[in-house]
């Protein structure tokens, strides 16, 4: 398989990060996405395509002999990290060689957890696609691979064939949903290549897209071909180094965005309205903002991507008027 098709398969395969997916999402890809053939064949752990050195994909399964060797924690700078058994048959066995060749060459591969097996999910098994992982090392005392998530630069790698800038950093940001939440934004991981006017614009795109372009607050949608009435807002603020990760984002028409950036309304960590009562001091009309109180808001399929407790906590701290 030559580098370019590999990128372009994991570039796809990136934009599905944190969802659970059935089985055949990975090995029918076609079915979902008809540029891909499979992300993954699904009869055994590591996933090496024909005439390729180094393996597209791995899985970890609920089944495993080795599941409590498969292990997913956080580093310090929050990316994740987890521990793969190689197959068995020593490291000579070409599947665990192409996992050796991923490792030397520093080539990322696509990383799925299953979730559910076939009886507990009452039809095919789920998974989950954690993303895109980079072979660190190999433990041989404990007999495991050591597999973080994508740095910058070996996303840069992946994503360098898109040619449009935007839709490079919504790539980048889709990336960022297994990862640790991050509050403030880590200069030193944003892309130097895209300037922040694409950055903002691929930031709405993945939020909208997330929410179907629907308000989450009172469901209001209007979409015709760019013309689009939702809009993306921060939970932490840009100004105040507020993140680009998705999970800091919400879907709000303008009304709704306006009220949240002035603290008129905050969420519940179970997502719930909770408007200020300071509504009760003001001259209104027309604005039934109280009327939804308690009311569960619209949230992405995606879970993953759902605004995160620590983000929806700050707010609640610093911007809602209490």
């Amino acid at each position: 398989m030559a580098d370019e098709e590999r990128n372009r398969i994991l570039t796809e395969l990136v934009k599905h990060t944190g969802k659970q997916v059935p089985a055949s999402f990975l090995n029918q890809t076609k079915g979902f996405i008809p540029s891909v053939e499979r992300f993954h064949y699904l009869i055994s752990g590591i996933y090496r395509p024909a005439g390729s050195e180094c393996a597209l994909s791995i899985v970890t399964k609920l089944s495993s002999p080795y599941e409590k060797k498969d292990e997913v924690v956080f580093t310090s700078d929050g990316r994740w990290l987890m521990t793969y058994a190689p197959r068995s048959g020593g490291l000579a066995h070409s599947d665990n060689r192409a996992l050796i060749k991923c490792m030397d060459d520093r080539v990322p591969l696509g990383v799925f957890q299953q979730m559910t097996e076939h009886k507990e999910s009452r039809g095919s098994s789920t998974y989950r696609i954690l993303g895109l992982g980079l072979i660190t090392n190999y433990d041989a005392k404990s007999d495991v691979f050591i597999i973080e998530s994508v740095d910058t630069n070996a996303l840069e790698q992946v994503t360098r064939t898109i040619a449009d800038e935007k839709a490079r950093y919504e790539v980048q940001l889709y990336a960022q949903l297994t990862n640790q939440f991050k509050l403030f934004a880590q200069t030193e991981i944003v892309s130097q290549t895209v300037d922040a006017p694409k950055r903002d614009a691929a930031f709405r795109e993945v939020v909208l897209g997330e929410y179907e372009f629907t308000c989450a607050i009172c469901e209001l949608k209007f979409r015709l071909d760019n013309l689009v009435e939702a809009t993306a807002a921060h939970i932490v603020p840009k100004r105040k180094s507020g993140t680009d990760d998705p999970r800091n984002g919400l879907a709000l028409c303008r009304t709704h965005h306006w009220a949240f950036d002035a603290g008129v309304f905050s969420l519940t960590d179970s997502y719930q309205m909770l408007p200020s009562e300071a509504i009760h001091r003001a001259d209104t009309k027309n604005f039934r903002l109280e009327d939804l109180r308690g009311k569960s808001i619209l949230l992405p399929q995606n879970e993953s991507a759902r605004p995160h407790p620590e983000a929806l906590e700050w707010h609640r701290t610093n911007v809602w008027l209490k």
